[in-house]
């Protein structure tokens, strides 16, 4: 007795089925996990700065505007820090596709402007310099003015998969500490360039919350 063929129609039907049931779960997988957006705890307190990404730091980095300029592959890095201030520290965090992939403001503080620089889409979780960063990676560099006069900047950076960074501010806007600010679609990461007024309180490796965990202080 042999067994008998399934029909071919039947094989197409269950293919399409299965390949539709995948489709609804990745759908509510970004839809539902991926873009959520959790009530955070923040502390509201003008004396510190909240990250303002949720996921690992992967650097915290002291820099000054004389030691960027004499190596040109810190070019970007000397562009994005020269209206912040002379000096400061530079605090990287890497976001998988675990993290909330929305950015919030570290501080009470006002939007001035962004500029959206085109670049590569290498994967960001590979680190080829000291800054945590992908230097020519494409990325948008938001610059933000606190009630004292202190400025600084949240930086998105695009990644192997993430090629859609949005920002939801308008110039001369003025911002509570952890307001939403931005997004990137899939895993990248978020630098937040702060003047030597703020003494970081965080170091490599630490995990942070979005809007909650103090990376900074302003002594």
């Amino acid at each position: 007795m042999t067994l008998s063929k399934r029909p071919l129609w039947r094989l197409f039907v269950s293919a399409a089925l299965i390949t539709f049931a995948l489709f609804l779960l990745l759908f509510a997988y970004y839809r539902f996990w991926f873009l959520r957006q959790p009530d955070r705890q923040t502390p509201l307190d003008d004396t510190v700065f909240v990250s303002p990404a949720n996921g690992e730091v992967a650097a915290v980095v002291s820099w000054d505007s004389s030691s960027l300029a004499l190596n040109k592959d810190w070019g970007v890095v000397e562009l994005l820090t020269d209206d912040v201030a002379a000096s400061g520290t530079l605090i990287s965090v890497e976001m998988d596709v675990t993290n909330v992939h929305y950015q919030r403001a570290p501080i009470r503080s006002r939007f001035l402007g962004a500029v959206y620089r085109e670049g590569a889409f290498r994967n960001a979780l590979i680190r080829n310099n000291k800054f945590g960063f992908r230097l020519e990676n494409e990325h948008n560099a938001m610059l933000f003015e606190t009630p004292g006069g202190l400025r600084y900047k949240v930086v998105q950076i695009a990644g192997l998969v993430a090629r859609r960074i949005v920002d939801y501010v308008e110039p001369q806007q003025e911002l509570k500490q952890g307001e939403v600010i931005g997004l990137i679609k899939l895993g990248s990461q978020v630098t937040l360039i702060l003047p030597p007024e703020v003494e970081p309180q965080v170091k490599a490796g630490d995990k942070v919350v979005d809007g909650e965990t103090v990376v900074g202080r302003i002594k």
